[in-house]
């Protein structure tokens, strides 16, 4: 196999010392016999300056050529600057190097043409026509679901004469957003047989999952380092440290190791059979439930403990709760302990929730079920807790229910208002309210005077225990917040457009919008919140289909805009969807979530 290169240097100018006499540029490849696996060094020398240019190579096939570095010598006879390159061969043959016109100063200078032999390494006679070092990416055998946790693996192929150093570093080409990505961990090294040759392999897993259905390019590429066994050893003579082999050994050459591009390909969660509680989980999980005390008074407290764990996107999964009842009153569950982290594949949340009951009628809490997408047999399937059978006794005032009687009603009858957790007991009015002065005249400033002090004590006490539970009630300070970070993102958003941005840019803080407004009003961590989770709520809430529709087609343009390929938008197509936005937003503001 023979490859050549002729051409014009790409030279970048930075600064030259003036010459007197005419440029002296030369060039010289040692050694230029080379076995598969060693490493010759290029030399590019200009003579008589003080600085060089940078100069790069034209490309040729199946010769890698990296700069090393610069030397600046001088001396009585001048002064040079030399420019050094490493050539590395991916496979056995003969490699010219050359020749070239190199312009420089003015002048075009000739640099002759250099041949470079790989020989073959001895004992492999077929592996001519063998790479002696490549890699591949393997992907799912079937197209993996939104949220859905699969496996990347880098395989490193290498000859079992060649020597690898340790280290393996990733130089990109992995999508940088759309995708939760782990840390790549190296498995055990096998064997495999390419093209009736053996190779070691060398493999690398990372745990992935896509936030986004499309179909992505995956193009990685390695850096390694190929030891050079026949480079000498720089020996210790005094018989120190400088012996051992992790400072004396043979020198390695970095080789940058192209992937094939490939294509994968993310599939959108089905809607057909999806459930009505569904929201938005992926992957395989459990639900329990553990519910104490179970014989208690009217009026008592009930916790319930919520706990999901299994694998898949459990960052933003949440279990079901209960919805206030006639039979009971329900708060909002409150999460016990840290969430997982976004790129986690599996883990636990556990929730605590307050239930009171209002009855001695409450005879049992019902059964809670919990709907999730199973993408290893892609179908939904529903797992419930419950129900727990309750024995309520009468208050201890010997009521079976926690009444207040509206005024103007009588005893026996009428309307009365179901208490929840906290009761203030008031006293029975005064037969015969008192007046004050006899004086009418005085009579409208007596009274003013004496009703803005309470009106002020009033406003106080509302104010600060308004301060105090958005202090300690951290879900109701992110649910005040929700409105006011939207509006700014929106803000952002018609900013980029008036400054003529592209869709992209305009969707970034539309996006942002939607995602910080749903974190807030649903207290849900960085990260966890996506589509199908906002969605999933929205349907629970019973949204309007016109509503769900709308958001749906939003999240679709979402994603293809700042994800896959990019949509040809218009001004005016881009300000209606901001409008939009804004119009949906307010919507949610209306319904429980």
């Amino acid at each position: 196999m023979a490859s050549c290169a002729r051409g014009i240097f790409l030279v970048s100018v930075f600064a030259f010392a003036p010459v007197a006499r005419a440029a002296d540029v030369t060039f010289d490849v040692q050694p230029r016999l080379l076995n598969l696996g060693e490493a010759a060094q290029a030399t590019l020398t200009f003579h008589g300056v003080r600085s060089a240019p940078h100069v790069d190579f034209p490309s040729i096939p199946g010769l890698q050529i990296t700069g090393t570095g610069q030397q600046m010598q001088f001396g009585t006879g001048g002064s040079q600057v030399s420019l050094t390159y490493n050539l590395f061969a991916q496979r056995p043959g003969s490699y010219t190097i050359g020749p070239y016109e190199l312009e420089y100063n003015g002048e075009t200078i000739q640099i002759p043409a250099v041949t470079l032999e790989v020989r073959a390494r001895a004992g492999n006679p077929d592996s001519s026509a063998q790479e002696m070092i490549f890699a591949r990416l393997v992907l799912p055998e079937h197209p993996p679901f939104i949220h859905q946790v699969f496996d990347l693996v880098l395989g490193l192929y290498f000859l079992p004469d060649v020597e690898l150093t340790r280290d393996v570093n990733l130089l990109g080409g992995l999508p940088e957003s759309g995708f939760v990505i782990g840390n790549f961990e190296e498995l055990q090294t096998i064997r495999e047989e390419v093209q009736g040759q053996l190779y070691n392999v060398r493999r690398f897993r990372a745990r992935a999952r896509a936030l986004t259905a499309g179909t992505f390019a995956l193009q990685p590429a390695l850096r390694v380092g190929v030891v050079d066994r026949n480079q000498p050893r720089r020996r210790d003579p005094f018989g120190g440290f400088f012996n051992d082999p992790f400072f004396g050994g043979p020198s390695a050459t970095p080789v940058n190791v192209a992937i094939p591009e490939s294509r994968l390909t993310i599939r959108s969660i089905p809607d057909a059979g999806r459930p009505a509680d569904f929201s938005g989980a992926v992957g395989q999980f459990q639900f329990m439930m553990d519910v104490r005390p179970r014989e208690l008074t009217v009026g008592e407290p009930i916790t319930v403990t919520l706990r999901l764990q299994g694998s898949g996107n459990i960052a933003a999964a949440l279990p079901p709760a209960y919805r206030d009842h006639d039979l009971f009153k329900a708060y909002e569950a409150r999460q016990v302990g840290d969430t997982p982290a976004a790129a986690a594949e599996a883990g636990i949340k556990i929730f605590e929730q307050v239930v009171i009951p209002r009855s001695v009628e409450l005879r049992e809490l019902p059964v809670l079920q919990f709907s999730y997408f199973d993408p290893g047999v892609a179908e939904y399937r529903t797992v419930s807790a419950g129900p727990f059978p309750m024995t309520v006794l009468p208050s201890e005032n010997g009521a079976d229910a926690l009444l207040l009687q509206v005024p103007g009603s009588p005893a026996g009858g009428g309307q009365s208002l179901i208490l929840g957790h906290d009761i203030v007991y008031l006293k029975p009015a005064p037969a015969r309210w008192r007046t004050g002065p006899s004086d009418d005249a005085a009579r409208p400033l007596w009274l003013g005077l004496h009703a803005a002090a309470p009106c002020a004590l009033a406003a106080l006490f509302f104010a600060t225990r308004r301060r105090n539970r958005l202090a300690t009630d951290i879900a109701l300070a992110r649910r005040q917040k929700a409105p006011r970070s939207a509006r700014a993102n929106l803000h952002k958003a018609e900013a980029v457009l008036r400054a003529a941005g592209s869709p992209q840019q305009v969707f970034e803080p539309l996006a942002a919008a939607v995602a910080a407004y749903f974190g807030h009003r649903l207290n849900l961590p960085p990260g966890a919140v996506d589509a199908p989770l906002i969605l999933g709520r929205l349907q629970t809430a019973q949204t309007d289909e016109a509503a769900m529709t709308q958001w749906r087609a939003f999240f679709a343009l979402s994603d293809q805009v700042r994800y896959a390929s990019a949509a040809e938008l218009s001004r005016a197509e881009m300000e209606s969807w901001i409008s939009s936005v804004a119009a949906l937003l307010r919507k949610a503001e209306r319904v429980k979530l």
